[in-house]
């Protein structure tokens, strides 16, 4: 998601154990409040994007297998979410590094300042975040 003449390329990284669905809830997020924020969120960027006469291309990752730390990374494993998520993340840091990608993905606060934010919450308002925000996969 190029413009003629930048420099930078606008990117979103993402895993997906069916790539057909997940692109069908980017195509078509929930219309509810609840759940779909990162559908709704890209499917509105693209949607600028096509308007604005750019495109959006998709690219599938070929990951060829490795080890880390006795642990079997590869085409084979990747039904597995803890290690799609793994890959994603690490693509996520060499982007990141990348000053010709400029990544779409939600980024959240340094974990200092979110810290102190937390901390200064009240103990009844503290719990309600975590009963609200429990982590549901791995990622």
């Amino acid at each position: 998601m190029q413009n003629e003449g930048d420099t930078t390329e606008s990117i979103y990284i993402g895993e997906a154990e069916d790539l057909v669905r997940r692109i069908q809830r980017v195509i078509t997020p929930p219309q509810t409040a609840k759940g779909g924020n990162t559908n709704k969120r890209l499917n509105k960027i693209f949607t600028d994007f096509i308007r604005a006469g750019r495109k959006v291309v998709l690219d599938v990752a070929e990951i060829e297998p490795f080890e880390l730390n006795g642990i079997r990374f590869g085409r084979d494993t990747i039904g597995e979410r803890f290690k799609r998520c793994a890959l994603e993340n690490i693509l996520l840091v060499f982007a990141a590094a990348n000053p010709h990608y400029k990544l779409l993905n939600a980024v959240l606060d340094p974990p200092g300042k979110s810290l102190e934010v937390l901390q200064a919450l009240p103990a009844y308002k503290l719990r309600e975040l975590v009963q609200r925000y429990k982590p549901k996969s791995p990622c």
